[in-house]
């Protein structure tokens, strides 16, 4: 019997999705491993603000580089193999890494240079990723799959920083880093522990061919979808998007600019919380961990709205809801308040992007569907590092975060309202209701 095969499965989803769900936790345990050791790091050896800051700069600039190349790799080639290669990649580039700060020389050019390049894995990776996802389960599934898949995500942000703190306190940047490298080596294992997805065929030679067979009512993947070139790909998904599936130009537009407003918001809370408020590392600690609660919450109710409503209709709902939290957000003065309501607002977006997962992976055919992610993701996250430096400019030149915070929660608000007008305004994506079964007259 193979490992896959053995794992537990993940309330009725199969051993397979098992696999993957330990796979993106483990994987997300050495994400965040990295992105607390890496600017502490560098801050301590530079003493520069700009210089730490320069490391989260790094983990945009690829997503905007590598977006596109990495839907059509997932369109390409094996999703699995993609996966298996991108961990591998980040345990070597991880491991270089701790072995250069572990020697005692470790130039800052060097760091930044590892750190940009493991920041590329993730571009690369993350298409496959989501496409692999409905061809492990049935397609009346796919709201309890991402949003377990998103709970996990949320559980990693609020036990991830404090691993990656006792990871640092007891073994060193060196050794933290040193266990980054090894999650990712353990991802790459259980995604081994897969087998192949729905869609590729084994040959009689292929160790793998013994793993049971697909779930009956998954989701096919195409068996060889026809190659042209890059930029053919490429047009063939824009006309995709822009002209057969204008739903999805919708959603990529509307979650583009709730970003603008929503992260004008999300840099800069530290800064509020701290300034405005006076509220204490310890209070802003409880409001971040309010955040990944509510992330949780939400997650945890998305298979029931996903039963009941459409996925577009969702994400424009959500995105009215959590407009007006942020609006409301500028009158609430209290830590608990501030902290209750940001968990409601992270709640909701949390079902947001559920949803949105679930509209893609319905709507756009398989063969497509890598280079649609990738393309829409790219769209949605363009206005995040526009956002967080207009805030803080917003911020220097008015000195009101109170009048920020609700422009950019009035800013969301009037994106869902205007997208009721839009093509996501549709049942798209929405599974059928399951017919009523007749039941057999008894007999006198």
């Amino acid at each position: 019997m193979t490992a896959a095969a053995r794992a537990p499965a993940v309330r009725g989803l199969g051993a397979r999705y098992g696999m993957l769900l330990f796979a993106f936790v483990v994987s997300g345990l050495g994400n965040w491993t990295y992105r607390l050791t890496l600017p502490l790091m560098v801050l301590e050896l530079t003493g520069s603000a700009l210089n730490t800051a320069v490391v989260y700069a790094l983990e945009y600039a690829p997503l905007l580089l590598l977006s596109l190349p990495g839907g059509v790799l997932a369109d390409r080639f094996d999703r699995r193999r993609i996966l298996v290669a991108g961990d591998l990649a980040a345990t070597v580039l991880a491991g270089l890494l701790a072995f250069v700060v572990t020697s005692g020389a470790a130039p800052v050019l060097v760091v930044y240079v590892l750190a940009f390049l493991l920041a590329c894995v993730e571009p690369l990776y993350y298409p496959a990723f989501q496409v692999l996802v409905p061809s492990l389960v049935r397609d009346t599934d796919l709201e309890r799959a991402n949003a377990w898949l998103q709970m996990g995500d949320n559980v990693m942000s609020l036990a991830g920083p404090a691993a990656a703190g006792v990871l640092i306190a007891a073994l060193g940047y060196q050794g933290a880093i040193w266990t980054d490298a090894a999650t990712f080596a353990v991802s790459a294992l259980a995604i081994l522990a897969i087998g192949r997805h729905q869609g590729t065929a084994p040959t009689p030679t292929d160790a793998l061919s013994t793993l049971p067979a697909p779930l009956p009512e998954a989701r096919p993947a195409a068996d060889s979808p026809p190659r042209g070139t890059f930029l053919g790909e490429i047009r063939d998904t824009l006309t995709h998007i822009c002209r057969d599936n204008r739903a999805l130009l919708s959603g990529a537009v509307l979650f583009a600019l709730a970003n603008l407003g929503t992260w004008m918001v999300q840099a800069n809370l530290v800064y509020y919380l701290r300034d405005y408020h006076g509220v204490t590392p310890a209070g802003v600690g409880v409001v971040l961990a309010a955040q990944g609660a509510g992330a949780v919450l939400g997650a945890a109710l998305c298979p029931w709205i996903g039963r009941r409503f459409a996925p577009g209709r969702v994400v424009i709902a959500g995105t009215v809801l959590a407009g007006a939290g942020i609006v409301v957000l500028a009158a609430v003065r209290d830590v608990t308040g501030i902290a209750v309501l940001w968990a409601l607002v992270y709640g909701v977006g949390i079902v947001n992007m559920v949803s949105w997962f679930v509209l893609r992976q319905r709507t756009v055919p398989p063969e497509l569907l890598g280079r649609v992610v990738a393309t829409t993701r790219m769209v949605a996250f363009l206005t995040i590092p526009i956002a967080s430096v207009l805030g803080g400019v917003l911020e220097q030149h008015w000195q009101n975060m109170y009048l920020i915070i609700a422009l950019a929660g009035g800013l969301r608000l009037l994106v869902g309202l205007g997208a009721l007008a839009s093509p996501l305004n549709s049942t798209a994506g929405r599974t059928s209701p399951p017919e009523p079964q007749q039941s057999t007259p008894r007999g006198p």
